[in-house]
C-alpha cells in the first residue's frame, strides 16, 4: 500500500528556530514529530529565496540548471510531482496566490490559493481551516498534499493568543508556536502510520538583534515634511521630498552605526533589510524532518541539501525516476550505511536588475564560500564553519588554495541549461507581485 504524503513548506523557517539552543518557541507537536522521526540538522537550501529554492526541490537540480535569474517555478518534464501522478497519486495543494507559483496549482487535482498581502493570510485568517477542510474531505488515496505557509514571512504578525513570552522570546518564535498549534489539528485527522510527513522550508530569514531592524532607527520626519509642503511652492515639493528622504537615510545610518558598536558581524547583518541578497546560513540553513510512515527516531548531523528530499522519497517508496538530477537519496544515511557528504551549490535570488549583491557559492560541512556571481575576484567570503558557526570572520585572504578548490566545485555546477521563456505580460505580472511583497 502506497502511503499518503503531507509535504509542508513553512516559508522563511530557519533551522536554528526549529531545533537547538536558540529555539524558544513552544512546539509540542513539532517536538513529538521530531522525536519520532528523522531530523536533519544541517539541511542546506540552494537559494535564499522561494522560486530558486523550490525549483531545486521539485526538479532535483541546482539553480544553475533551472536558471539563476528565474522568477517563475519551473516543473521540468519529468519532475517529481508529475512522476507521483504516474504512480497514481492525487495532488492537492494550499499555496500563496502568486503567478510565479501557479504551475503547482495547475498540476493539482484540488488546490486552494490564498492572498499573500503583505501581510499574507495566515493559518488564523482562514488558511488553517481550509487545510482542515481538505484533509477532512474525501481525498483520493494515495495522495500528496503540498502546503506552503507564509505565516513566518515578512512582515511578522503574531496571532493575539500567542502574544506572550511563554510562546517565545521574540515575534518570530511566537509565530512558530502558533504554527505548531494548527499542526496538531492537522495531525489529529491523519493516520501517521500510513502518512509520510515531510516538514521543511524554502529558505531562512534574518531575525533582528534585539528585535530592532533598519526601520527601527528611522527618524519620524513626516511632521516636518507636512509643514514644509505648507509653506513651500508646489513646484518645489518633489525636490523637498528628496531632501527629506536623504536626511532620513543619513540619520538612520548614523543611528545604526552607533547602535551596532560592539556587535558581532552576525548581529550587525541581522538588522539589514529583510530581502537583502545573502548566502549566510541564517538564509540558507533550513529544517528538514521526515516523520510518520516507516520513520524511526534519528538525528542526522551530516550536511545534506534540499534537492535531496525527493530522491529520498522515491528511494524510500521504491519508485523509479527517469529525470536527470543532481540530488542524492538520503536513505543510505538514514539506514546507517556509509554516506559521503555532498557539496551544496547556492545562488542568491534575482532582483529586478543585475546587482553587485548577486552571489554564487558553495557550502560543505566545513567551509562556506561565496562571491560576486559574475566576478570571481569581487565580494569574496570564506568561513571556517567548524570554528565560526555564525560566519563572523571572513578568512578568504589567508586561504587562496581553499578559494581555488571552491572555484573548481562551482565550475562543476555552472551548467545553465534552462530554455523556458516567460511571455512579457506574465513577466510583468510576476514582477508587480514581487514588488508588492518587497522582493524587487
Amino acid at each position: 500500500m502506497k502511503p499518503n504524503i503531507l509535504f509542508l513548506v513553512v516559508d522563511s523557517f530557519r533551522a536554528d528556530r526549529f531545533y537547538g539552543k536558540e529555539k524558544s518557541s513552544s512546539t509540542p507537536t513539532l517536538d513529538k514529530l521530531r522525536d519520532d522521526g528523522v531530523y536533519f540538522c544541517q539541511n542546506i537550501s540552494s537559494a535564499d529565496g522561494t522560486i530558486l529554492s523550490l525549483n531545486s526541490i521539485f526538479n532535483g537540480v541546482f539553480p544553475s540548471v533551472t536558471g539563476p535569474r528565474q522568477i517563475k517555478l519551473i516543473l521540468k518534464s519529468p519532475n517529481y510531482l508529475s512522476s507521483l501522478i504516474d504512480e497514481d497519486y492525487s495532488i492537492y495543494t494550499v499555496m500563496p496566490k502568486v503567478t510565479s507559483l501557479s504551475p503547482l496549482l495547475n498540476i493539482s487535482s484540488k488546490g486552494y490559493s490564498y492572498f499573500v498581502g503583505p501581510p499574507a493570510e495566515s493559518l488564523f485568517d482562514g488558511v488553517g481551516e481550509k487545510i482542515l477542510e481538505i484533509l477532512n474531505s474525501s481525498m483520493k488515496s494515495p495522495w500528496f498534499f503540498h502546503i506552503h505557509l507564509m505565516d513566518l514571512h515578512w512582515p511578522l504578525i503574531v496571532p493575539q493568543k500567542f502574544e506572550d513570552e511563554k510562546f517565545g522570546k521574540d515575534k518570530y518564535d511566537r509565530v512558530v508556536s502558533s504554527i505548531d498549534y494548527y499542526l496538531k489539528k492537522f495531525l489529529d485527522v491523519l493516520n501517521l502510520k500510513d502518512t509520510l510527513i515531510i516538514i521543511t522550508s524554502d529558505h531562512g530569514h534574518p531575525i533582528p538583534f534585539d528585535e530592532k531592524d533598519t526601520t527601527s532607527f528611522e527618524p519620524d520626519l513626516k511632521l516636518g515634511l507636512k509643514v514644509g509642503k505648507k509653506f513651500m511652492p508646489k513646484f518645489s515639493h518633489k525636490f523637498g521630498a528628496r531632501i527629506f528622504n536623504k536626511t532620513r537615510e543619513t540619520v538612520k545610518n548614523k543611528r545604526l552605526q552607533v547602535a551596532n558598536q560592539n556587535l558581532s558581524e552576525y548581529e550587525i547583518r541581522s538588522r539589514l533589510p529583510p530581502f537583502i541578497q545573502s548566502l549566510f546560513d541564517e538564509l540558507v540553513k533550513t529544517p528538514l524532518l521526515f516523520s510518520g510512515y516507516n520513520m524511526e527516531s534519528l538525528i542526522i548531523k551530516k550536511q545534506i541539501r534540499s534537492l535531496d528530499i525527493f530522491p529520498t522519497v522515491f528511494d524510500l517508496l521504491g519508485f523509479n525516476y527517469s529525470g536527470k538530477i543532481q540530488g542524492k537519496s538520503l536513505l543510505p544515511l538514514i539506514r546507517g550505511d556509509d554516506y559521503e557528504e555532498n557539496s551544496c551549490y547556492m545562488h542568491t535570488i534575482p532582483h529586478e536588475k543585475l546587482s553587485d549583491n548577486d552571489q554564487v557559492g558553495i557550502r560543505t560541512s566545513k567551509y562556506k564560500y561565496f562571491r560576486h556571481a559574475r566576478n570571481p575576484s569581487s565580494n569574496i567570503h570564506l568561513y571556517d564553519l567548524t570554528q565560526d558557526t555564525l560566519e563572523n570572520k571572513n578568512i578568504y585572504q589567508e586561504n587562496p588554495e581553499k578559494i581555488q578548490e571552491m572555484e573548481e566545485i562551482i565550475a562543476e555546477f555552472s551548467n545553465f541549461e534552462n530554455k523556458e521563456v516567460i511571455d512579457d505580460e506574465e513577466e510583468a505580472k510576476i514582477r508587480e507581485e514581487l514588488k508588492r511583497l518587497g522582493y524587487l
